[in-house]
């Protein structure tokens, strides 16, 4: 079955393809380019902004053709976000005028939101002026002072939602679709208190992508929708039916933004709320984005080398260069408190694990041997550092490193493809290749004091999962898997009974197809996955 964009359903064939896919983005992808300052105003703030990679002059005799509708969808797809970017636009203006806003009394407030202009109420609301002139300002993020534990998920037909982990209380935070020249909205991403959302977009034309754009909305659904950067271009994304990768900052006020286009795979600081001018900090691919968790500092670690780059405020520094470099990992591993981070990096044709302190960076201390691959994650208490270490695609061991005594011990050997977390830092859920069902994977928990691992589900994973799972590390910091108590997981794609679907002779009788839903798992292994509807991607709130 042919898969559109965006496509629920997952085939067998295609998954194998993708996997192929995914091995070549974890063994080279584009090559390196340099990492970029951006400090004050100077040159290197002017950063080439993504454009089209399409033109007449280029263009097959088909797609000239179609030029004519592609130009009307995109223009009526940039009407529909011109109100909400030059309302962004204006909120730095609007920042220093604010005395003067709460002063004004206007005789009538319209405010054309996305959500106005899709439903067509928009062209029908017509600003009276004011009696004193008053900036325009976005909504205020929302901000979360309570607990929040719910569930935002991609619903894998154009729309994001959040919705309570028992399946009650669905709010619709932005609604799409996966019809041509209409909004497919995918990838939600909490903020650090739970009460936004940050969420990119498609508009997809024949099959094509011609514009992608990142938006922020209110996790229960009330709120408008804020676009924060539009990408004009035909780039397919980061990776398979992923746009961008994005991660808040610790207070919630700037997100780092990295996208692709003609220019390659690039970072860029994008303000939440304040409508600040995008700064560029990173250009070339492999690249990988780590804030601090205190939020002082951006970890990018691009090609083989590592860089660190000191943020104040709306500002950043010039990037100061971190060890040797390294292709041995994908992401560094901040420790909590913000002090230290770990690494891979060479010496000599050897690689070690190192723990450098960010207030002396020109020093560093080799705690452990290395391998051809290494994923790293500090625990939330910042007691364990897990190390996983492969020869080959797989990891085969995962170990844990205390600092306290400097001790390091095996606690699980297999074909890991990666390990989280638990907010609690008791546990850690892995994620293995399953040994009798091909392009399966096995979820478990273990202990980490015990090192008993209790086996949860086999699962078909979706192919946006799929993608978290190979850059878990890079992920690790933006996307939960795990409810805020520690208690329960969530997941998405098919779930498999292994005993109807392995035959007696071995082989693995699979359908064509997979329905992949959001599943909610019992950490303990007690009571029964719960689906809480179709999903292909899935994100607890933080807290």
């Amino acid at each position: 079955m042919n898969r559109s964009y965006g496509f629920w359903f997952l085939n067998r064939t295609k998954l194998f393809a993708y996997r192929l896919q995914l091995a070549a983005l974890v063994l080279g992808a584009l090559g390196a380019m340099a990492i970029v300052s951006c400090t004050g105003s100077t040159e290197r703030d002017a950063q080439p902004g993504p454009t089209a990679t399409f033109s007449p002059a280029d263009a097959t005799a088909t797609w000239v053709a179609f030029k004519p509708e592609l130009d009307r969808l995109a223009a009526e797809s940039r009407e529909r976000q011109i109100v909400q970017a030059t309302i962004t636009a204006a909120a730095a203006f609007a920042e220093e005028e604010a005395n003067l806003a709460a002063a004004a009394t206007p005789t009538v407030e319209a405010f054309i939101t996305e959500r106005d202009v899709i439903a067509g109420t928009g062209s029908e609301l017509t600003p009276t002026p004011a009696a004193t002139p008053a900036p325009l300002l976005p909504p205020a993020r929302a901000i979360a002072t309570g607990e929040v534990d719910r569930i935002a998920f991609s619903d894998g037909r154009g729309s994001v939602h959040t919705v309570n982990p028992d399946g009650a209380d669905l709010a619709t935070v932005a609604s799409g679709s996966l019809l041509a020249g209409q909004f497919h909205y995918t990838f939600p991403v909490w903020s650090p208190d739970g009460g936004s959302l940050v969420f990119s977009s498609f508009l997809i034309v024949a099959n094509s992508v011609v514009q992608s754009a990142l938006h922020r909305a209110d996790a229960d659904g009330n709120g408008a929708i804020i676009t924060l950067a539009v990408d004009d271009t035909s780039q397919s994304g980061v990776g398979p039916g992923v746009p961008h990768f994005s991660s808040w900052s610790p207070d919630g006020e700037r997100i780092a933004l990295t996208t692709s286009g003609e220019f390659g795979i690039g970072t860029i600081l994008l303000g939440s709320y304040s409508g600040e001018a995008p700064k560029g900090i990173a250009l070339g691919a492999p690249l990988y984005v780590n804030w601090a968790p205190d939020g002082t500092a951006i970890l990018v670690h691009q090609a083989e080398g590592l860089h660190l780059i000191p943020v104040t405020g709306s500002g950043s520094g010039a990037p100061v260069a971190i060890g040797n470099g390294s292709i041995s990992f994908n992401s560094p591993s901040w420790s909590p408190d913000s002090q230290s981070f770990a690494y891979v990096d060479s010496f000599g044709g050897k690689t070690s694990v190192v723990l450098t302190q960010k207030s002396d960076l020109d020093n560093y201390e080799v705690i452990a041997d290395a391998d051809v691959r290494v994923g790293l994650g500090w625990s939330p208490d910042g007691k364990h550092l897990a190390i996983a270490r492969s020869s080959g695609t797989a990891f085969h061991t995962l170990s844990i490193y205390s600092p306290a005594d400097s001790s390091e011990r095996t606690v699980y050997e297999g074909d890991i493809r990666a390990f989280w977390w638990s907010p609690d830092s008791s546990r850690l859920a892995i994620v293995e290749d399953s040994p009798v069902i091909d392009l399966a994977h096995m979820w478990s928990v273990l202990d980490v004091e015990s090192g008993e691992a209790i086996p949860l589900v086999t699962q078909v994973l979706s192919d946006e999962f799929l993608f978290v799972q190979v850059f878990f590390d890079q992920y690790a910091e933006s996307h939960h898997i795990w409810a805020p108590d520690s208690s329960r997981l969530v997941i998405t794609g098919a779930l498999l009974d292994v005993d109807r679907v392995v035959q007696p002779g071995g082989a693995a009788d699979l359908p064509e197809t997979f329905d992949s839903q959001v599943w909610v798992l019992d950490a303990a292994g007690v009571e029964e996955p719960v689906s809480i509807g179709r999903g292909t991607i899935a994100s607890w709130s933080p807290r």
